[in-house]
């Protein structure tokens, strides 16, 4: 039989506080006693049960904890290694010295870096200037070559005249004279 979640749970929760372990054998036993309550009736027929009224004396012992705020001190111990060097003077002057001839020389070394890169930059920026000139040049130069190309194609164009005329017209054979220059014209037809 299935029991409903909201009784199951109830009895889940009771074994829980209670400390029981054995949640089936506890339903079991619940049921038995409560089928025989049902079966014989919530109270004994028997007898009438006897009321005795007893005096109890109770003596109740409670124990009081009572907090005392203690101190503890705890005390460490702690080893601290320090290395010590132990220098001789003369040795720290000298590389003291040492050091700052080497910053002098560096500041040097910077200074004159500082003043090349100057230098290289102006000389950079004059080489820029000349390829500036020198590519308007080119430029202007090619348009004359363009326009010269233009004028060559121009005459290519133009009609041929004949450069075979003599001084009078007529050609090469004018030079034989005007005569002559008939009879070769009609040797020509």
């Amino acid at each position: 039989m299935e029991l409903p979640k909201n009784i199951k749970d109830e009895i889940w929760e009771y074994c829980r506080v209670n400390d029981i372990s054995n949640i089936d054998e506890f339903i079991v036993k619940m049921v038995r006693q409560g089928f025989t309550s049902e079966k014989f009736g919530a109270t004994p027929w028997d007898k009438p049960a006897e009321i005795k009224e007893v005096e109890v004396e109770k003596i109740v012992e409670k124990e009081v904890i009572k907090e005392v705020p203690v101190e503890v001190v705890r005390e460490v111990e702690k080893i601290v290694e320090k290395e010590v060097f132990v220098t001789d003077d003369e040795v720290v002057n000298k590389l003291q010295e040492e050091l700052d001839k080497t910053k002098v020389i560096l500041k040097d070394t910077i200074n004159d870096f500082d003043e090349e890169r100057i230098a290289h930059s102006k000389i950079l920026k004059e080489k820029d200037e000349e390829i500036t000139k020198l590519l308007v040049i080119n430029k202007e130069q090619e348009e004359k070559v363009n326009n010269l190309i233009e004028e060559l194609e121009a005459e290519k164009a133009k009609p041929k005249q004949e450069e075979d005329n003599d001084i009078y017209g007529e050609g090469k054979q004018g030079f034989f004279g005007s005569n002559i220059s008939d009879l070769w014209n009609k040797k020509k037809k």
